[in-house]
């Protein structure tokens, strides 16, 4: 009878054991089934604490917790921040025992086999602790206090809190992703639309001199068309004004325009009043004097030999002059100078001032606004270049497998336009669209990125769609090119066969059939987690087999040329 019972109580004992491995595989089974249910976009706007309150509640399903607290990993000081915990009474335990987990490697062991461990706390009861961690990078750690026996705990479990603690950490590395993406897309913007509101500044700016040297231009060619008949009205009756030196004085001293008289020798017969008034030298001060006069500046020192020349030469002659005023100030004029001849040869030169400082000062006035124009318009562009291959950084920290794609299909994507003998403005439209064209793979998960076997057909629709991506970070960026678009359509096909809508065709950027061919030959030419380089032969080799087709022939034909002449864009 004794043993009987010993019997039943043995079986009641397996029954309940058996109750309790069912309930565990339950759990694990409904973890298993949500492992997946936290999407990149919906974790870029939800908090860090409700990521990690979520999973902690789900882990909690699988292995019994009487607390738990995750840390964060610091970069800048390689140290561990504590970012969620269960409770204060968690917090409080579990940093008092995280110094012992440091200094005796359990927690650098963690995060170095990125395995679920299981330790002993000064406390005496269990921990479960295991790593926050993508390929390549470590997110952080979780420290839980079991409230059963760690020998309870089905090797599932564990199993299933390894794959779902990488999923974990792979939604806060793309929620930071996205963080550097929108940062960096804002910053671009801005600068875009500083480098529009100085444009539209500036050309105002330039329209306004425009008109104000046009106007300028119109009342001095007024004034000089007036002079030039004057003069030519005057040499008709030189003779009568020579016979009255009085009334020849008189008709120059009551000009309105500046006038100089003076002799074979260079020296000053006369100065008109309108002369004193614009120079401030008197003729008292100038009377008689020969060149170099008090108003030139040290520029016209050279001109002497030629002056003199001037003076006793027959016709007339114009040209401009910097001088200076008695007090300093610079004086731009237009001398028009005829001389005079007799008998005997020349008897005086007349000079014929135009005050032509406004139209000078407005002249270097526009020549310093399109200097401005131009130095900003390089520096914009630098800016622009700046952050354009920043974002294309930010791509290659996700997929450290294809570094440097984007930089290559740029360069042979510049070559080949330029071989089409496209305009270079769209050359580097072509350019900067081939650096940021697979900034689109940001929203794909980082282990389908550098996944070493064939994707599935869930994971190539996910692939498919950073096309989609791409467009929608750049579409509200104002580039001088259609950049967005090209990045829509770099999947698609001549023949519709192309990817995400099926274009093809005229309604293909040509932009975008560029990037095409060029992505295609690069990727084929260089290593993928899933297959060795095919080397380029087979690149040229493909787009070849499909010119026409799926290839338009112009940039096929053009990228066959380069490589055909023995060039390489990437050498």
């Amino acid at each position: 009878m004794e043993k009987q019972f010993l019997t039943l109580e043995k079986l009641q004992n397996r029954i309940i054991s058996l109750e309790e491995e069912r309930i565990a595989v339950t759990n694990a089974l409904d973890i298993a089934l949500k492992i997946n249910d936290i999407q990149p976009d919906a974790a870029a706007e939800a908090t860090v604490e409700s990521i990690l309150a979520l999973c902690y509640e789900r882990t909690g399903k699988l292995i019994g917790l009487r607390g738990g607290a995750f840390f964060l990993f610091r970069e800048e000081d390689a140290g561990f921040q504590l970012a969620f915990a269960s409770s204060p009474e968690a917090k409080k335990k579990i940093e008092k025992e995280l110094p012992a987990l440091i200094d005796d490697g359990t927690l650098a062991w963690v995060v170095q086999t990125e395995r679920a461990v299981t330790a002993r706390l000064t406390t005496g009861e269990d921990a479960f602790l295991h790593a926050l961690a993508t390929p390549g990078r470590t997110m952080g750690a979780f420290i839980g206090i079991l409230r059963d026996r760690k020998e309870d705990i089905l090797d599932i479990c564990y199993a299933l809190l390894s794959i779902y603690f990488s999923q974990v950490a792979g939604v806060l590395q793309n929620r930071e992703l996205f963080r550097v993406a929108k940062k960096e897309n804002s910053s671009l913007s801005s600068a875009v639309n500083v480098l529009r509101e100085t444009e539209e500044k500036l050309v105002s700016l330039n329209r306004t001199l425009e008109e104000m040297v046009r106007e300028r231009t119109r009342e001095l060619e007024k004034i000089n068309e007036r002079l030039l008949a004057e003069i030519a009205e005057r040499k008709r009756k030189e003779e009568a004004l020579l016979e009255s030196e009085e009334l020849s004085a008189s008709l120059l001293n009551h000009s309105p325009n500046p006038i100089l008289v003076v002799n074979p020798d260079t020296s000053v017969k006369y100065i008109n009043f309108s002369l004193e008034q614009l120079t401030g030298y008197s003729l008292v001060e100038v009377i008689n004097r020969k060149a170099p006069y008090p108003w030139w500046g040290e520029d016209d020192l050279h001109f002497m030999t030629e002056y003199y020349g001037m003076v006793t030469a027959r016709g007339a002659s114009k040209r401009e002059h910097l001088f200076r005023k008695k007090n300093g100030a610079p004086l731009w004029v237009e001398v028009s100078m005829t001389t005079i001849f007799g008998e005997n040869g020349p008897k005086y030169s007349i000079a014929n001032w135009v005050d032509i400082t406004e139209r000078k000062m407005a002249e270097s006035a526009r020549e310093h606004a399109e200097q401005l124009l131009t130095e900003t318009n390089a520096k914009l562009r630098d800016t622009v270049d700046g952050i354009v291959v920043s974002m294309a950084k930010v791509v290659e920290t996700r997929d450290p497998y294809t570094a440097g794609h984007q930089e290559r299909v740029a360069r042979l994507a510049i070559a080949i336009a330029r071989e089409m003998g496209l305009p270079e403005e769209q050359v580097r439209g072509v350019g900067v669209a081939a650096v940021l064209h697979d900034l689109g793979k940001i929203d794909v998960p980082a282990e389908i990125l550098s996944k070493p076997s064939r994707l599935k057909d869930k994971e190539y629709s996910l692939i498919q769609d950073h096309c989609i991506a791409g467009y929608e970070i750049l579409k509200n960026v104002d580039f001088p090119w259609p950049v967005a678009k090209a990045v829509l359509q770099h999947h698609e096909r001549m023949d519709g066969s192309g990817y995400p809508y099926g274009t093809g065709g005229d309604d293909i950027l040509m932009e975008s059939r560029i990037l095409a061919v060029a992505d295609v030959v690069e990727a084929m030419s260089s290593h993928r987690p899933y297959r060795p380089s095919l080397g380029l032969e087979q690149g040229l080799g493909e787009i070849t087999r499909f010119r026409g087709k799926g290839f338009d022939e112009n940039v096929t034909d053009a990228c066959l040329a380069i490589f055909a002449r023995g060039e390489s864009p990437w050498e």
